[in-house]
């Protein structure tokens, strides 16, 4: 049975949107050399503040690639939003705190790593 040209750049289509699809989930849980500090800075109660709207907190999260799912996040603004109505006590934005820490703006690995004692991937 022969198919169309429409079945076939159909085919086609849908397959290539499997693939994207595909590598869009890897992408978002592929392993990360940051993965084991992530749950460092997790596990010694470290939690970032942020907003959805915001690009340092954009940028923050982007530091960590995939390894961004093991930190502990607080969104700060509801949709549609350009203030922190769900954390009424921050002023600002990425706010790391926990565990005695309270650092406001976006942190470098290597401040992270010294606030939180958790050692950085070599």
């Amino acid at each position: 049975m022969k198919l169309s040209t429409t079945t076939q750049m159909a085919l086609l289509a849908a397959g290539v949107f499997a693939l994207l699809i595909g590598y869009a989930v890897y992408q978002k849980y592929a392993p990360s050399p940051y993965d084991s500090f992530a749950e460092c800075l997790t596990e010694q109660g470290a939690e970032m503040y942020g907003a959805y709207w915001c690009p340092n907190c954009i940028a923050q999260k982007d530091q960590f690639g995939s390894a961004w799912r093991h930190i502990n996040y607080i969104e700060c603004s509801t949709q549609g939003s350009q203030n922190f109505d769900l954390c009424p006590e921050i002023e600002a934005v990425p706010l790391w705190a926990g565990a005695g820490v309270e650092v406001p703006g976006r942190q470098s690995m290597e401040d992270l790593s010294e606030l939180y004692d958790c050692e950085l991937p070599a």
